[in-house]
């Protein structure tokens, strides 16, 4: 069986604050059949040959620590796939052709770990998480049917008959003087933003799940500055007059 040290992998951030995956040279060891500290020292050297030319070399490896069963703690690296392939290709014969069937596949299961996180579940919970899966792909196939569902007939009526509500409110009556000069325009207005807020071509093809929010649309909203004036003006004119009419009279 496989200690902690083979089972576990790093995810680190690059320089570019991208992530990578890494494994640590304490692995990378074993897989080339070298003691840790020899492996350290060349990694070392190579890192001082780096720096002479101003190559970064936390593309290839990532200093880290590790701490051992008695507290101790140690220089280790976080080694990256292009820092394995450099190291396999400063390898030579047998022993570099082993390590890189070893780290190629190893990079391939954690890929296939995080691509399948509950690999190594119990029976169970893999059938649970199955399950879960099963139940997200099904709503997402409710959700896009629910979006593609358009109001029906008396739905479609409910909001006509919302927008002539909101109209004759807001234009102060059927037979109010801003209703006859105004009306065509305030309607205008109103299926226009409509269309607009809900990104439709016409109100009876609103999607079924924003029906409510139509409706509540519809209840709150108001016509342009401009035509509020236009409305309060039309029917402020009648009122004068009427006053008017009262007073000569």
């Amino acid at each position: 069986m496989k200690s902690d040290l083979y089972n576990s992998y790093k995810v680190m951030e690059s320089n570019e604050g991208q992530a990578v995956q890494t494994i640590s040279s304490r692995e990378v060891a074993g897989m080339m059949e070298v003691e840790h500290k020899h492996l350290l020292v060349k990694i070392d050297g190579f890192n001082e040959i780096f720096d002479g030319r101003n190559i970064d070399h936390k593309k290839y490896w990532i200093e880290s620590n590790y701490e051992n069963s008695r507290g101790k703690v140690y220089r280790c690296f976080e080694v990256t796939k292009r820092g394995c392939d450099f190291l396999a290709n400063k390898s030579i014969g047998e022993k570099g052709v082993i390590f890189t069937d070893k780290y190629m596949d190893r990079f391939s299961e954690m890929e296939q770990q995080i691509q399948s996180p509950f690999l190594n579940a119990s029976k169970e919970l893999q059938a649970i998480f199955m399950i879960d899966r099963k139940q997200q792909v099904i709503e997402g196939r409710v959700g896009a049917i629910e979006e593609k569902m358009t109001v029906d007939y008396e739905l479609a009526e409910n909001l006509r008959t919302a927008v002539n509500t909101r109209a004759v409110h807001l234009l102060e009556g059927k037979y109010s003087e801003a209703y006859k000069k105004l009306s065509k325009k305030l309607f205008s207005e109103l299926y226009r933003d409509i269309k607009g807020a809900f990104k439709v071509n016409s109100y009876k093809n609103i999607s079924l799940k924003n029906y409510d929010k139509a409706l509540n649309y519809i209840e709150k909203w108001k016509p342009s500055l401009m035509l509020q004036y236009a409305i309060q003006g039309a029917n402020g004119q009648v009122k004068l007059d009427e006053m008017e009419c009262v007073t000569n009279g």
